[in-house]
């Protein structure tokens, strides 16, 4: 069980590492500014938040596999705690977010998101075949 867990985190990891430098190749190519959106600090962010709800999702898997549900909703809700009090307020500064400072957060977030919904699944599939 423990390397689903180890494959899980490699997985958000790898796939958050590898859509960031094409989301980069695509600024570049469009000739779009790449460092004022917080695009680092935003996969940062969205990276170990993932790592660390999945890493929770892990350890509380047997103690309360019925509200391992709740502590993903929870996890998705830091993340958007996380928003408004790193991201937000630099955002609306000028008082507009502009596309590419929406873009910025939300596409490591949807990517994250994603990849931790699917490693999510992939640890309730495995509880349920254990039983």
């Amino acid at each position: 069980m423990r390397k689903l867990l180890i494959v899980n985190i490699l997985g958000i990891l790898g796939i958050s590492v590898g859509t960031y430098f094409i989301y980069i190749w695509v600024l570049q190519f469009a000739q779009a500014n790449v460092l004022t959106s917080q695009i680092q600090f935003a996969y940062v962010i969205n990276t170990v938040l993932a790592i660390g709800i999945m890493s929770i999702l892990f350890v509380f898997r047997n103690k309360y596999k019925d509200q391992l549900g709740l502590f993903f909703m929870v996890g998705s809700f830091i993340k958007f705690g996380f928003f408004f009090v790193f991201f937000y307020p630099g955002y609306h500064s000028d008082g507009i977010i502009t596309r590419n400072e929406f873009l910025s957060f939300f596409i490591p977030y949807a990517i994250c998101l994603i990849t931790e919904t699917v490693a999510s699944i992939r640890l309730l599939n495995r509880l349920d075949t254990n039983e």
